[in-house]
């Protein structure tokens, strides 16, 4: 078998692992879509947070109302 044969089968192994490597990392950096964006998620959670407070608020203020009267 002459040098460059080898040479030239070795050159085809190389292309062909880097073609596989290629598309692996490819297969490996899909991401899952979510079904909502974290700037969402946190804007959501805020907006239940000051809910809470709000509700929580009015009722020590109406508890407070109650302490007063009696």
């Amino acid at each position: 078998m002459n040098i460059n044969t080898i040479f030239l089968f070795l050159l085809v192994i190389a292309a062909y692992l880097n073609l596989y490597l290629t598309f692996n990392t490819k297969k490996r950096k899909k991401t899952t879509k979510l079904p909502i964006s974290s700037k969402e998620w946190s804007e959501r959670v805020e907006h239940e947070s000051f809910k809470s407070w709000i509700s929580n608020r009015e009722k020590l203020k109406a508890k407070r109302k109650e302490d007063i009267n009696h």
